[in-house]
């Protein structure tokens, strides 16, 4: 079976700093070949006939005759001032520092297919190397130098040279000193790093693309029901905005929770939900939004939570009242039937948010999935998510729960369509009146029959 060619190819020489011990060579010449080997290297680097010219680029008369075919650390091209310093600084700090030198080279469908040159160019200077030389070792990327330049001339595979060369002192030995690294040779462990992170963030690049376009896309989706003439995009009701998108999330994390812990049950109990990093998250949010939905004067829970208050206000009365006439207020401190109808109230609060947000979700994400009909998880969606760190696919699916949020509100035609998630927990918890009014009234009934049997 034939052995896939690999998508990047690393190659790397060193020349040992000129005051290094490790340095034998006591050539008469032996400098001033050094130097001149610095002078060289940067002018082949920058080498004009070399450089990438794009279409858009010619067709839009940029031409970079000012500009010399070399990326700084900043990511900007050198012009010939700066060739004239690097050259001078290079020769500075080959003294007492090692000069590394690597080609990657790629083949040109892969470049072609991933990603475009000039972003290429950026993520070589802001992202790959300062991540290599720090794995390399080097303590502060401030006290390196590098260079590079990306190569295309049609002999050859599009390929980039790279230099890299300490400024000071940089590099952080196991005793935690900090002194030149006397090492030249790159490790195979480093030249692995590096092949995999060029590798990753190319092939990041051409699913991160298309998010970008996506999320431009409902941005301007989202801009159509404004006025055309909006600048600032402000939004109304945006407690109720908050509290919806929350609902969402709540389900999200209850999902997940459920998926982790092998939960069969359809309804999850709030008091069960384990003391987990994941837990905790959940029974935080469920607060939140149970703050959302009764103290925000829009809600139509405001008003019934007053009432509830009320009740159990009575009840503390009654229950101060009834130590009073029998003589034991200084025995009971605490109306603990009073506290534990609050406490039922407070967890039959929580079920209800928690099992109606995870409905809610599961819901939503059948949606989702009937839309884009996607199947297991892809090598693509996997790369992705190593790319990203996990965060890509939480950006993702965080715009599109505001989306969907967004949507709804500018559709609606009245509050109940503008946030039904918030509509429907709230109709649920309406019932809470019912429930506390059996509740006083079979509590009566307990002590009008004592009353009874006193008699």
């Amino acid at each position: 079976m034939s052995k896939k060619s690999p998508n990047v190819v690393f190659k790397s020489k060193y020349c040992l700093a000129l005051n290094c011990r490790d340095n034998k060579n006591k050539s008469l010449s032996y400098k001033d070949d050094r130097l001149k080997d610095v002078s060289d290297m940067i002018d082949y680097f920058s080498n004009e006939k070399k450089k990438t010219v794009g279409m858009f680029e010619y067709y839009m008369g940029h031409t970079r005759s000012e500009n010399y075919n070399l990326v700084l650390e900043s990511g900007q091209y050198a012009t010939k001032k700066d060739i004239i310093k690097i050259k001078a600084d290079y020769k500075k700090y080959i003294e007492n520092s090692n000069l590394w030198k690597g080609i990657l080279s790629f083949k040109k469908e892969y470049i072609d297919e991933n990603i475009d040159m000039k972003t290429l160019e950026q993520k070589m200077a802001k992202e790959i190397l300062p991540q290599f030389l720090k794995y390399c070792g080097f303590k502060n990327i401030k006290n390196m130098s590098y260079i590079f330049s990306i190569h295309t001339n049609r002999k050859h595979q599009p390929h980039i040279h790279f230099a890299f060369i300490e400024k000071k002192p940089n590099y952080s030995y196991c005793d935690k000193k900090i002194n030149y690294r006397i090492k030249g040779k790159i490790s195979l462990d480093e030249q692995e790093y590096l092949k995999r992170l060029v590798d990753l963030s190319i092939q990041s690049e051409k699913y991160y693309s298309p998010l970008l376009k996506k999320t431009n896309e409902d941005i301007d989706y989202l801009k159509s029901f404004f006025n055309s003439k909006e600048k600032n995009y402000m939004l109304d009701n945006i407690d109720e905005l908050y509290a919806e998108e929350n609902i969402i999330r709540l389900g999200e994390l209850l999902y997940q929770y459920r998926k982790l812990n092998k939960l069969q049950a359809c309804r999850v109990k709030y008091n069960s939900i384990k003391n987990t990093e994941l837990g905790s998250e959940i029974r935080r949010l469920t607060k939140k939004v149970k703050r959302q939905l009764f103290n925000n004067k829009t809600s139509t829970l405001y008003t019934a939570r007053k009432e509830i208050s009320n009740d159990i206000n009575r009840l503390n009365k009654y229950f101060n009242t009834l130590n009073n006439n029998n003589n034991i207020i200084d025995k009971i401190k605490n109306n603990s039937i009073a506290d534990k109808k609050e406490n039922y109230i407070d967890n039959y609060i929580y079920n209800v948010i928690v099992n109606h947000a995870l409905y809610q979700y599961n819901h939503f994400s059948t949606l989702i999935k009937m839309k884009y009909d996607k199947q297991n998880i892809s090598v693509e969606e996997l790369i992705q998510e190593i790319s990203y760190q996990n965060n890509m696919i939480k950006e993702n699916n965080d715009y599109l729960i505001r989306k969907t949020v967004l949507v709804n509100y500018f559709r609606g035609n009245s509050n109940i369509t503008k946030f039904p998630n918030k509509h429907k927990m709230e109709k649920s918890l309406k019932n809470i009146n019912y429930e506390m009014n059996l509740a006083i009234e079979k509590f009566n009934k307990l002590f009008k029959y004592n009353d009874k049997e006193k008699n």
